[in-house]
């Protein structure tokens, strides 16, 4: 696989999960409008997020759940980015 099209194909999965994001977001907040007159929960935000330097990955978040799953992602894409160095893909 080339390693151009690789890049491409990486940026259309991220279009597509900021896509689906967006829409499952609205959804959400379509569901607390008409859901006024409930009490008020405290929500705890967990985020996180995966930067990529070259090889070199940083992965934050303030979640240990969320944490495993972006290691994790950090492990394929890197997986991947090694065989396809390697000509191997």
């Amino acid at each position: 696989m080339d390693l151009i099209l690789l890049s491409v194909l990486f940026v259309f999965i991220g279009i597509v999960l900021i896509i689906i994001g967006t829409i499952l977001k609205a959804k959400g907040i379509e569901k607390e409008e008409g859901e006024e007159n409930k009490e008020k929960e405290e929500k705890k935000i967990k985020g996180g997020g995966i930067i990529l330097i070259g090889p070199v990955p940083i992965v934050i978040s303030n979640d240990k759940k969320l944490l495993e799953v972006l290691l994790v992602i950090v492990i394929v894409v890197l997986i991947i980015y090694l065989l396809s160095y390697l000509e191997i893909f």
